[in-house]
């Protein structure tokens, strides 16, 4: 009998042991790499006009593989097929991955910088990934619209014309 507590104890001990090794680790896409915000936008529909539509597969694909957006458009990745997959970007661009798309589902993207951006599904790497193009001039910061309606001409304030009362007699 005390062999077999002998065993139950040393099998706890493993486990322990296996579960704190395997579960203190943060999620691969959990960090961007560079500490800064995302650079851009995503949500699973309605982040705007859709400009590009990128199928997953069950052909284990992105078609098309290679797309081409602006700066501040709308690519939707968007399941086909019947089985789950990913959209991955690496690095700093992490922050714009979906890590469960489900079949039927969509992921929209917008980025706010031009350059080539590499992505995977992770479930079907290294076969399954594409590369998109996105062109133009990084987004402009947002401003307020008084701030450019306040703008005053060079050389000082314009006069505008005002009511006067007259009193009447």
């Amino acid at each position: 009998m005390s062999h077999l507590r002998t065993l139950a104890v040393g099998l706890g001990v493993c486990v322990a042991i296996a579960v704190i090794g395997c579960g203190n680790g943060a999620p691969a896409s959990s960090s961007t790499g560079s500490g800064g915000p995302c650079p851009g936008k995503v949500a699973a529909s309605g982040l705007g006009t859709v400009a590009k539509t990128v199928d997953a597969t069950d052909a284990l694909v992105f078609v098309p593989a290679k797309s081409t957006i602006g700066v501040g458009q709308v690519i939707e990745f968007k399941n086909t097929g019947s089985v789950e997959h990913t959209v991955t970007f690496s690095g700093s661009l992490a922050c714009l991955s979906d890590n469960t798309l489900d079949p039927g589902a969509t992921w929209d993207v917008e980025f706010n910088n031009p350059g080539s951006y590499d992505y995977i599904c992770t479930i079907h790497a290294p076969n399954m990934a594409g590369v998109l193009t996105v062109t133009g001039s990084a987004a402009p910061p947002a401003t307020s619209a008084s701030a450019s309606a306040s703008a005053s001409p060079a050389g000082g304030a314009t006069p505008s014309p005002s009511a006067t009362a007259t009193p009447t007699t």
